[in-house]
């Protein structure tokens, strides 16, 4: 497995890996997951044919906070090590930065974290707030 990081995805690495683990809310509009991709510190996880297997990807300001946005393996490669090693190097690249902040609804990824040492928002007195998006439309 080749972990390195990337400056960005193309559409249909984006479309097979996260159609892979059913994000699809990230397929609704491909060119904006492709340019929140590239404006992202994105670490990924390559086969021996160099065919994108995973990524890990995140938002910092390389001193006070890392908010992790995207951690994947397609299902074939997991249970293999390999979101464990990517979490690790990301972990290792950032390791200057205080804080890091994960936000996740699936359990399976919940025991992932707490197994690696995270801890869970309820036992840190913290509440996370997070205001939608209000996308302005052109009239015309």
């Amino acid at each position: 497995m080749q972990y390195r990081f990337e400056t960005g995805l193309t559409i249909h690495e984006i479309k097979k890996l996260y159609g892979g683990v059913g994000f699809t809310h990230y397929l609704q509009d491909i060119g904006e997951t492709a340019r929140g991709i590239a404006n992202s510190t994105l670490l990924t996880a390559r086969d021996e044919d160099g065919s994108l297997v995973g990524l890990i990807r995140g938002v910092s300001d390389m001193h006070t906070v890392l908010f992790i946005q995207d951690l994947i393996v397609l299902p074939e490669y997991q249970h293999q090590g390999i979101g464990h090693e990517l979490l690790d190097q990301f972990d290792e690249y950032f390791k200057q930065v205080a804080r890091i902040v994960v936000v996740c609804d699936d359990p399976d990824m919940q025991a992932f974290f707490t197994a690696a040492d995270y801890i869970p928002e309820n036992d840190t007195a913290i509440t996370t707030f997070i205001r939608p998006r209000r996308l302005l439309e052109p009239k015309y």
